[in-house]
C-alpha cells in the first residue's frame, strides 16, 4: 500500500514471497528510496492506506481483524492508535479527505457473504472509527479509490467475485452513494492517484494482467477513455503522489 505527504512516498507491507512488514520512502526531491527503520507491527499483504497531513495510516487484516497503524510524518514512527476496523476483511478501497479516510468492500474467507459492501471512515480528527451508514450497492473486493479532497470521492472497479467496471461516488457533505459511470474496462487490483483535477487508475486484473490508465475528470465526476498504459501490465500495485 502506499501514502505520501508532500515531500516522502511510502510504501508498506507486502508478499515478497512470504508476507513483509517492511516501509520503504522514496524522496520527492531527488527519487532517492530508502528505509526509514520503522516498520508496520506485523507482516502483511493486501492492505491499503489513507493520510492526513500530519499522519499515515495502513490498514488490513491481521488474524480477520482491521489493523490499523499509524506513521507519524514528523517522526516516521510508527504505532497503533487503537482503533480497529472492526472488519476483517482484506483488499479495501480507501480514498481521503482533509477530515476523513474511507475504506469499501473487501473480502473476508471467514465471512459471509465474503465480499462487502461496507464503508468505513476513520476520523483524522480524533482517530475514531465508524460506519456513516452508506455502502456501496454491492461487496466487491481490490476496488481503486480516488478524491478531489474537497467534494467527491470515487470507488472504482473491483470484484465481486466477477470483475466489475462499476465507478461509484461518495458525497462527503451527506456520505450519500450514487453510480457515476465506468472504467473503460472491468478489473480489480488497480494502483491509484489524483490531484485537484483528476484521478487516474493504473492497471489491473481483468482476468488478463492489463496496463490500462483510466482518468476520471473531477469537473464533470465521470470517467472518461483510457488516457494511457504502464510501462508494463500489472496488478496490486501501489502507488503515491505529492
Amino acid at each position: 500500500a502506499g501514502l505520501s505527504n508532500p515531500n516522502y512516498g511510502y510504501f508498506g507491507g507486502g508478499s515478497s514471497p512470504g508476507d513483509v512488514a517492511t516501509i520503504d520512502r522514496i524522496d520527492f526531491s531527488n527519487e532517492t528510496t530508502s528505509a526509514p527503520g520503522n516498520n508496520l507491527s506485523t507482516a502483511r499483504w493486501g492492505l491499503t492506506a489513507v493520510f492526513s497531513s500530519n499522519y499515515g495510516y495502513f490498514v488490513c487484516v491481521t488474524d480477520y481483524t482491521g489493523k490499523v497503524d499509524r506513521i507519524d510524518f514528523s517522526t516516521e514512527i510508527t504505532s497503533a492508535p487503537g482503533n480497529n476496523l472492526g472488519q476483517g476483511n482484506f483488499l479495501l478501497g480507501s480514498l481521503s479527505n482533509s477530515n476523513y479516510g474511507y475504506f469499501a468492500g473487501g473480502r473476508n474467507p471467514l465471512a459471509f457473504p465474503q465480499y462487502s459492501a461496507t464503508i468505513n471512515r476513520i476520523d483524522y480528527n480524533n482517530e475514531t472509527v465508524s460506519q456513516p451508514g452508506n455502502n456501496l450497492p454491492e461487496g466487491r473486493q481490490g476496488l481503486g479509490g480516488v478524491s478531489d479532497n474537497a467534494n467527491y470521492g470515487y470507488f472504482g472497479g473491483g470484484g465481486d467475485p466477477s470483475v466489475v467496471a462499476i465507478v461509484d461516488r461518495i458525497d462527503f457533505s451527506t456520505t450519500t452513494i450514487t453510480p457515476s459511470g465506468n472504467l473503460s474496462q472491468s478489473r480489480t487490483g488497480t494502483a491509484t492517484v489524483s490531484n485537484s483535477s483528476y484521478g487516474y487508475f493504473g492497471g489491473g486484473f481483468t482476468p488478463s494482467i492489463v496496463a490500462t490508465v483510466d482518468r476520471i475528470d473531477f469537473s464533470t465526476g465521470t470517467p472518461g477513455p483510457a488516457v494511457g498504459s504502464l510501462s508494463q501490465a500489472r496488478y496490486q500495485l501501489a502507488a503515491v503522489s505529492n
